[in-house]
């Protein structure tokens, strides 16, 4: 065997060997620049349910160092704040009843200061509560479903449960939802009537529910659910 054939051979370990180390690399400063690029964990919770979705993710891609509270929340268009800047309207697309407040706790710590500074590592949770009494917030969510056809339509409002509270009765009392006269049929969700080929369905934690259940009785923590579907 040749000194010249020995030679290529030993050329051909070391590019392999270098080609080798090089990817390994490579793989790990990719895996340290994503796990740099993260941003904070963030939770959306109304009581016993999780609304959080897609809004981890945009917060964490929001992200930069330094950035502030208030900044963070905006620029990564989870909230949306009130004109003076002072108090958030809606967080992820979820909405709450008047005698609601958010509140946000970062690092385990509550946090009223919108110019607080954010730091990578934290975890920021968002909640409601109750504005006034010390009792536990009992609520129930109203969650509206456009569809691909009305997307802007689709939205999550939140109530306090009340005893004796019906289908039926939360749809009359959101202040969203048109009924019939008989308050058997849903003529309209935010002013939207449903065209001749569209219907609004109903579902209570995810199950179907038939006309004859409109004055099922809800429970706290209950889901009911308005999705606007073809015939």
């Amino acid at each position: 065997m040749s000194r010249t054939f020995l030679l290529r051979i030993w050329l051909g370990f070391i590019i392999i060997a270098t080609a080798g180390g090089c990817s390994a690399f490579n793989s790990e400063t990719a895996d340290e620049h994503a796990a740099a690029a993260a941003g904070p964990a963030f939770s959306l919770v109304i009581g016993d349910n999780d609304l959080t979705g897609s809004a981890g993710r945009q917060l964490s891609e929001a992200y930069i160092q330094g950035i502030t509270l208030g900044e963070l929340l905006e620029s990564s268009g989870v909230a949306e704040f009130s004109e003076d800047g002072e108090r958030m309207v809606t967080v992820n697309g979820v909405s709450l009843s008047p005698e609601m407040v958010w509140e946000i706790q970062a690092g385990g710590k509550t946090v009223t200061n919108w110019n607080s500074v954010i730091m990578r590592d934290q975890t920021i949770v968002i909640s409601a509560k109750r504005t006034e009494g010390k009792d536990p917030l009992q609520p129930v969510i109203l969650k509206v479903s456009g569809g691909s056809g009305q997307p802007e339509l689709t939205h999550a409002y939140v109530y306090s449960f009340a005893d004796e509270l019906t289908v039926r009765s939360l749809l009359k009392s959101s202040g969203i939802v048109g009924l019939s006269e008989n308050n058997k049929r849903i003529l309209t969700v935010n002013d939207y009537s449903p065209l001749t080929s569209e219907e609004w369905k109903l579902k209570v934690n995810d199950k179907g529910l038939l006309s004859t259940g409109i004055d099922m009785k809800l429970r706290p923590q209950d889901t009911l659910e308005l999705s606007l579907v073809l015939r």
